[in-house]
């Protein structure tokens, strides 16, 4: 079982580069995060879902979200390098994530026990 989960909410740039957005993520990406950083172990997508039982004004900005399972005993340094990773060349970023209207916003949750 996880220790802990990294929820990413993301968004494609714009309309037309939501296919390279998801090719991205899925074929690049999320391999790439198992592959290169320690402690994540596991990796679900999910979009958000036509039905809702909100209003529209209540819906979140990001469409998609992105469930990471970590196996780490040192949260902080699996934080700390996943950041480092996105910005070094460890991870191959694309044009076609928004990183300006909606950046990616990552919220890091431990299991409660």
């Amino acid at each position: 079982m996880a220790k802990a989960l990294l929820a990413g909410y993301v968004n494609p740039a714009d309309v037309e580069q939501e296919a390279e957005f998801n090719r991205w993520y899925d074929q690049t990406h999320i391999p790439q995060v198992l592959e290169r950083i320690a402690g994540v172990v596991g990796a679900r997508r999910y979009r958000l879902a036509a039905v809702q039982v909100v209003d529209a004004d209540a819906l979140p900005a990001h469409r998609y979200l992105s469930l990471y399972e970590l196996d780490t005993e040192d949260l902080p340094a699996t934080a700390n390098r996943l950041l480092t990773a996105m910005g070094d060349g460890t991870l191959d970023m694309t044009d076609a994530l928004d990183t300006s209207s909606t950046p990616p916003v990552l919220h890091f949750y431990d299991v409660v026990r």
